[in-house]
């Protein structure tokens, strides 16, 4: 029986850039499509406004209205003939047709057309309602009233404007003006017009896209984030339940401890050296104030802060890390400068850097260093504490912002020391920041000082 087969995970960003990049595609192309298709019959309809409002004026100065009622006048042959004159001579216009009300040409600037009727001409009909039309594009050999046209044109685009003529009082139309103009000056303005509509569609397409990718990213950057910070509260919470149960069981061994050493110091004779068992009594009493404070910071109680000296705190825990040192050949150096005291609690804010002491040693080989700096920082607001090795450093392809959470190089390790010494500097309102350095890896922390702004 074959496995079933596991389901895509579903990846947001990639589906949402997908589906934005079309939908703004499609978008720009139809906004563009609109407003050029507007913006060309814009300007076609007005220029054959102005080429119907000129008409107008010519029949109304020749008062040829008679003529196109009854063509078979004499005297109306002379302004006909003035008519035909201004309307052949407009400009672009390379074939003019005028019809009479039963369609038939009256006259035209192709003497093969006069006399002529076109059937099933729709545009003509509309045009004898009082409508001005236009059409533009090439020739259609489909029409009849296109005949010839390509060699007059030169196969060239044209415009076909139906213009009509109204009689004196402006009731009814007499009659049509058929032109064929080639307005190569108009058409070169609403090719640029379209132009520059696609240009404006593209350009706001983009940005469009690139606002929305920014977002998306912005957005999935913040929900891997909080992602983070869930797990890590969630992991911490657990082990902050784990500790609990450790550090209650531990405090009952440790208070054995002192009791032996303290009754060791006193069945000691004079000439034994006592320094052995204060230093059993000393580390005892440092761990049972770290195990009250991680009590209680696990349970969730106030824990009241103290002013602290960080150079002292920096001195002890290099000696309790002296021995690990000495054993792997490892040299601690601390350069301290005046530093402002800090707001905190005392036996986490050891532990947290106790942690990261301990990882630098570890990271550093044989022979290698491990310097701690100590020193003002943002004019004495901040208090910056400097720890370099002399390890590998950090592996490539970590994010900028710093290894994940639980991150360790260890091959065995988990990562806890790294996390819970960055949530105890966190909590103390400072920051950890990991880097690395051709000499290898440094740890900087921040903290603020007592009573800065």
């Amino acid at each position: 029986m074959a496995a079933p087969v596991a389901p895509r995970p579903f990846v947001f960003a990639r589906w949402f850039m997908t589906l934005s990049l079309a939908c703004v595609v499609a978008s720009a192309v139809g906004t563009a499509v609109v407003l050029s298709r507007f913006l060309t019959e814009h300007m076609l309809q007005r220029d054959a406004e102005v080429s119907a409002e000129f008409i107008e004026s010519i029949v109304r100065a020749e008062r040829t209205w008679g003529w196109f009622e009854d063509p078979g006048r004499d005297d109306a042959r002379r302004p006909l003939d003035s008519f035909f004159n201004h309307v052949a001579q407009m400009p672009g216009v390379v074939r003019a047709n005028v019809y009479q009300r039963d369609g038939t040409v009256l006259w035209s600037s192709d003497p093969a057309m006069i006399g002529r009727r076109f059937a099933d001409n729709p545009e003509l009909d509309q045009a004898f309602a009082g409508r001005i039309l236009v059409e533009y594009g090439d020739i259609d050999s489909g029409k009849p009233e296109h005949v010839a046209l390509d060699t007059a044109t030169g196969g060239s685009r044209f415009m076909e404007a139906y213009l009509p003529v109204w009689d004196g009082e402006r009731r009814t139309v007499i009659g049509v003006v058929e032109i064929y103009r080639l307005p190569q000056a108009l058409f070169r303005a609403v090719d640029h017009g379209v132009r520059l509509v696609w240009m404006s569609s593209a350009a706001g397409a983009v940005l469009l896209y690139l606002a929305l990718a920014w977002l998306v990213r912005r957005a999935g950057r913040a929900i891997r984030e909080q992602q983070d910070r869930l797990m890590e509260a969630e992991a911490l919470a657990a082990i902050g339940a784990v500790a609990t149960a450790v550090a209650h069981g531990i405090r009952n061994p440790l208070a054995s401890i002192r009791s032996s050493a303290e009754l060791a110091i006193e069945e000691a004779g004079p000439e034994a050296s006592h320094e052995a068992f204060a230093d059993i009594m000393r580390e005892a009493d440092r761990l049972e104030d770290w195990v009250r404070d991680l009590m209680l910071q696990a349970r969730g109680e106030q824990v009241v802060p103290e002013t602290i000296a960080l150079l002292p705190l920096l001195q002890a825990s290099l000696r309790s890390l002296a021995p690990l040192a000495e054993r792997r050949g490892v040299r601690l150096d601390i350069t301290a400068h005046e530093a402002p005291p800090i707001t905190g609690t005392p036996g986490a804010l050891a532990q947290a850097i106790e942690n990261i002491l301990g990882n630098a040693v570890e990271a550093s080989p044989d022979g290698g260093e491990v310097t701690v700096g100590l020193g003002p920082a943002e004019e004495g607001r901040v208090v910056e504490i400097r720890i370099a090795d002399t390890g590998p450093g950090l592996p490539p392809g970590l994010p900028r912002e710093g290894p994940p959470s639980f991150f360790s190089t260890k091959p065995r390790g988990t990562g806890l020391g790294l996390a819970l010494a960055r949530r105890i500097i966190g909590g103390h309102g400072g920051s950890l920041a990991l880097s690395s350095t051709p000499r290898g890896t440094v740890v900087t922390i921040r903290l603020p000082a007592a009573g800065a702004p």
